[in-house]
């Protein structure tokens, strides 16, 4: 980034609030169409955001946060294939599933370790 874009992005921060943790500074806004919700990235996860770090790169609020579209599950396995611990019977922030067999399940902080 050009020295002028980095510092006119510290200035706009400055004057952004974290929805999550209320304080000054939030420098990632959620990417949906009229949302203003604007947070720190070491808040995402207590807030239940996703950024993505892939393409746009893209950030949301836990209001707008993709939701994985998967088939139900033909076993009632609720295992973490990486940890072998407990997963959530349905999808939801803290559990994810894998989009190409449909049926393994995992923590999302086992995935992003």
């Amino acid at each position: 980034f050009p020295v002028g874009d980095t510092r006119r992005i510290i200035r706009e921060a400055a004057e952004k609030s974290c929805f999550i943790c209320c304080k000054m500074g939030a420098t990632i806004t959620c990417c949906e169409t009229g949302c203003d919700r604007t947070f720190h990235l070491p808040c995402a996860p207590d807030g239940q955001c996703v950024t993505q770090y892939f393409g746009a790169y893209r950030s949301f609020c836990w209001e707008h946060r993709p939701q994985q579209a998967l088939r139900p599950r033909p076993s009632q396995d609720n295992t973490c294939s990486i940890c072998l611990d407990t997963v959530e019977d349905k999808i939801s922030y803290k559990t994810m599933g894998c989009p190409a067999c449909q049926d393994a399940r995992f923590h999302r902080h086992c995935i992003q370790r």
